[in-house]
C-alpha cells in the first residue's frame, strides 16, 4: 500500500530533523550538553519561558505554540495516525474466509485461565489467541509458535480450541516452565495432547516444516500451516519474516515484534538506527500519561555523570566514565543513591565523596531538572515516531514480496496494558 510507504518516509523525515534528540543517552544530559545540542533554538527558548508545567503544555492544543506543534507532528507519525494500519474491526478483510460459510465466533468465547498468567499476559493472550484460532480452525491448520517463552499462547490455543501447536524456544529455562505450567494445567484434568515444545535455536534457515513432519508425523502438511509469535524479540522477528517468506505452506504470519533495541538491522537497508533510538522506541506515552512523574532516578543517573567524569579523568579510572550502573539502590536522596552505585561500580570506599560532598554537588545542578524533564517528554513523544519506522520497515520488506497476497499492521492490544500493541499479519 501507497500509505505505509509514505507515513514510513514521512517519519524518517522527521526522525532525520531530531536526530540527535533519538539518538542521545540521558545519562549524558548535563555533561554534554544536551539541551542545547539537541534541541531546535525556537522550542528550547519557548521551553525555556514555560512557568506552566502542569499536564496542560502537552495537549498539543496551542496554535502558536513550537512545543504543540511538535507534538501534533509525533502524533501525526505514530502508527496510530497511520491511515493504512488495520484495527480488530476490519481485521476479517485479511483473514481466511471459511469455505463452509457460517461463523465460529461462539466458539471463541473463552478467556485464558487468569490464575497463572498477569492481567496484561491474559490480555494478549486472549486478543491474539482468538485471532489465531478463528484462522486455525476455519483452515484447519497447524499454529507455530515461535519464540514461545513459556507457551502461554499455545496452551491456549491447544487448552481451548483443541489446535495442534509447535511451541519453539531457545531457552531451556522457559521451556522448563512450559512444561511445569502444562503440568499444573493437568491437574485441572485438562490434558493437553495437541502441544508439541522444542527448544531450538531460529534463524533465518529454519526448515519449519521438517519440524512439523518430526513432532507431527501424522500431520499432512499443505499449506496449513500458520507462523505466530506474541512479543517476538529483536531479531527473531526478522528471521520469521524471511523463513516465512521461504516456507511455501505456512500461509499465515501474524507476529507481534518487541524489544526493538536487540534488532541492531533494517530489513529494507533504508536506515539503521543506532542502540539508543531503538531503545527510544520501547518507550510508552501511555504509560507515561498514566503515571504522571519522571523516577527520580533519571536525573540522579545524570548529576551522578558529572561525579564520574570528573573521576574519569585520571589513569585508570576512565573506565568509571562509561560504568554501567544499571537498577537499584536508594532513591531516598541523591547522596544514598550515588554512595550505592559508586561501590557497585567497584569505586574504592576511600575515593567517595563524603554525603555531605555528594548532596552538594546534587544542589548545584538541580537547575537542570526541569530541563532534563521537559527534554524526556520529547524525546518519549519522538518513541511513537521510530516505532513507526521499525514497524513500518518490516511491513514494506514484506510488502515488495511477491509471495504476500495481503500485508498490515495491526492494532492488537489495549496500548495502556500492553504498549508494544502492533501486530504485523500477511497472507500468501
Amino acid at each position: 500500500m501507497a500509505e505505509y510507504n509514505q507515513h514510513f518516509e514521512k517519519a524518517l523525515a522527521f526522525i532525520n530533523i531530531y536526530r540527535k534528540l533519538v539518538d542521545c543517552h540521558l545519562v549524558d544530559f548535563i555533561t554534554e550538553g544536551l539541551w542545547d545540542k539537541c534541541l531546535p533554538e525556537r522550542l528550547r527558548s519557548e521551553l525555556e519561558s514555560i512557568t506552566d508545567t502542569s499536564d496542560d503544555i502537552w495537549t498539543g492544543n496551542d496554535t502558536d505554540s513550537e512545543l504543540s506543534n511538535f507534538i501534533r507532528l509525533t502524533r501525526s507519525l505514530s502508527l496510530e495516525s497511520c491511515p493504512a494500519v488495520t484495527w480488530m474491526d476490519d481485521l476479517t478483510k485479511l483473514l481466511p474466509q471459511s469455505s463452509e460459510g457460517g461463523s465460529i465466533e461462539n466458539k471463541l468465547d473463552v478467556r485464558p485461565k487468569s490464575e497463572l498468567m498477569n492481567t496484561k499476559k491474559s490480555h494478549e493472550i486472549e486478543v491474539l489467541g482468538k485471532v489465531i484460532a478463528e484462522t486455525a480452525l476455519i483452515t484447519r491448520s497447524l499454529v507455530i509458535d515461535a519464540g514461545a517463552g513459556k507457551a502461554y499462547l499455545s496452551t491456549y490455543l491447544s487448552e481451548h480450541f483443541n489446535i495442534p501447536v509447535l511451541a519453539i524456544d531457545s531457552s531451556q529455562v522457559c521451556h522448563k516452565g512450559a512444561i511445569s505450567r502444562q503440568e499444573k494445567i493437568q491437574k485441572r484434568k485438562r490434558p493437553l495432547t495437541k502441544v508439541r515444545y522444542i527448544v531450538q535455536e531460529l534463524d533465518d534457515m529454519t526448515n519449519y516444516n521438517k519440524m512439523v513432519n518430526i513432532y507431527y508425523p501424522d500431520w499432512i502438511v499443505n499449506k496449513n500451516l500458520i507462523l505466530t509469535g506474541l512479543h517476538t524479540c529483536g531479531m527473531l522477528v526478522h528471521s520469521v519474516i524471511k523463513a516465512f517468506l521461504r516456507a511455501k505452506d505456512i500461509n499465515l504470519l501474524l507476529v507481534v515484534p518487541c524489544c526493538y533495541h536487540l534488532a541492531d538491522e533494517t530489513l529494507s537497508g533504508r536506515w539503521n538506527f543506532t542502540k539508543n533510538a531503538r531503545m527510544l522506541a520501547q518507550q510508552s506515552i501511555e504509560r507515561s500519561k498514566r503515571n504522571k512523574h519522571l523516577s527520580p532516578s533519571l536525573f540522579y543517573r545524570a548529576v551522578l555523570q558529572v561525579i564520574l567524569r570528573s573521576m574519569g579523568q585520571y589513569g585508570r579510572r576512565r573506565r568509571y566514565y562509561n560504568a554501567k550502573i544499571g537498577r537499584g539502590g536508594s532513591l531516598n536522596n541523591f547522596a544514598d543513591y550515588a554512595k550505592c552505585a559508586l561501590s557497585k561500580i567497584g569505586v574504592d570506599k576511600k575515593q567517595i565523596p563524603p554525603a555531605y560532598a555528594l548532596q552538594q554537588i546534587y544542589q548545584n545542578h538541580m537547575h537542570f531538572e526541569p530541563k532534563l524533564r521537559f527534554f524526556q517528554m520529547l524525546r518519549i513523544h519522538m518513541s511513537s515516531v521510530v516505532e513507526a519506522a521499525i514497524m513500518l520497515d518490516r511491513v514494506i520488506f514484506l510488502q515488495n514480496n511477491i509471495q504476500c497476497s495481503k500485508v498490515a499492521v495491526i492494532r492488537l492490544f489495549d496500548p495502556a496494558l500492553s504498549p508494544r500493541c502492533y501486530g504485523i499479519i500477511a497472507t500468501k
